[in-house]
């Protein structure tokens, strides 16, 4: 198999290497005795063989960062930054910078699954609660309420109708929420997926200004994990770029590096792309005139971060109270329509 169509490892599995990678090369532990240590640890087989294909790699005269390359399981930069750490001396500051990018990328994913998840068992669940009262609650009322001899109103007409078309296309309605949900786990889990669903979710209104946000995250994360590896800021800009998948920012980040090939300073370059906000701009302005760029990428970084956590923390707190509203209110007028012409004719009988 060619290494370009091997699967891509996860994020929670490159943050597992790097940061134990980090760890061990930050101890004076050469890379090839690093990946045995980790090997001899790994907690699954196929992590396990990975560790020790890249260690048979260094031992046959490659290095950590043409061994990952080679490896075609991680993205093409993370050998990049492997690479200049290595001519730097910085190898273990590059492997903590990776591993602390991909700790949070996913925990962010994490964030996002949780976000469309919630809402998407919530539907489910109605789904199936209006398919058994449809299907099995109201043919009862019904077969009552013909015993009794009474008339159907308009109320009971329209629950008719509503209870014949779920009895006749529940399960073309069954079959296109399952495609809902595979849709949904394409999008999770797959990378095509997510840059589409990143796509769509960008041009819609109510979700735009959040994968904005998502985007910045992203960048940021990026950004300070390429500086700390050692890169000039236009090759940062050039990893971060890569990583953000958000045509709007991405555009923004060529600007800034048109800018920076011309001559401006970073700071500079940064404030006239518009890529972040007034108050992060001047943060770099400063903070790069002291020398203390890193400091200003992960204050950025982890401000960005708690505000979508918070934005998505609302959304969901927002959901489920709504979602439990409309599930009891479906509930309520479908058993209302037909308890209540009931409770009159009884009523009429005594």
């Amino acid at each position: 198999m060619k290494a370009g169509k091997k699967k891509q490892l996860s994020s929670a599995a490159v943050f597992q290497i790097f940061s134990q990678l980090h760890e061990l090369t930050g101890a004076g532990i050469t890379p090839y005795a690093a990946l045995g240590i980790m090997a001899g640890d790994a907690d699954h087989g196929s992590l396990a063989e990975l560790l020790k294909e890249l260690a048979d790699r260094i031992s046959g005269g490659a290095l950590l960062s043409e061994a990952v390359t080679e490896a075609g399981v991680f993205p093409p930069y993370v050998g990049e930054l492997l690479y200049v750490g290595e001519q730097t001396g910085r190898i273990d500051e590059a492997c903590g910078a990776l591993g602390r990018y991909y700790e949070e990328e996913d925990a962010l994913r994490e964030s996002i699954r949780s976000a469309v998840s919630y809402p998407l068992m919530m539907i489910v669940v109605m789904f199936l609660v209006i398919v058994v009262l449809m299907n099995q609650v109201m043919p009862v009322f019904m077969q009552v309420f013909h015993q009794l001899g009474a008339t159907a109103g308009g109320t009971m007409q329209a629950m008719l109708k509503l209870s014949g078309f779920f009895s006749r296309y529940y399960i073309v309605l069954a079959v296109l929420l399952a495609l809902v949900l595979l849709a949904f786990l394409y999008c999770c889990f797959t990378e095509n997926g997510r840059r589409l669903a990143g796509r769509l979710a960008g041009r819609f209104p109510l979700t735009r200004s959040l994968m904005e946000d998502l985007a910045l995250v992203r960048f940021t994360s990026g950004l300070r994990m390429a500086y700390a590896a050692g890169l000039d800021p236009y090759r940062s800009l050039e990893i971060a770029e890569r990583i953000v998948e958000y045509p709007p920012l991405e555009d923004k980040i060529e600007l800034c590096r048109k800018r920076l090939y011309e001559g401006e300073s970073f700071s500079g370059a940064m404030a006239n792309s518009g890529i972040y906000r007034p108050f992060y701009t001047s943060m770099l302005t400063v903070f790069s005139e002291a020398g203390s760029m890193d400091r200003a990428l992960e204050f950025i970084a982890a401000h960005y971060k708690e505000d979508t956590d918070r934005r998505i923390g609302r959304i969901l707190s927002a959901i489920e109270p709504t979602m439990v509203i409309v599930i009891a209110l479906i509930v309520g007028v479908i058993l209302l329509s037909v308890i209540m012409p009931l409770i009159g004719i009884m009523s009429g009988i005594g």
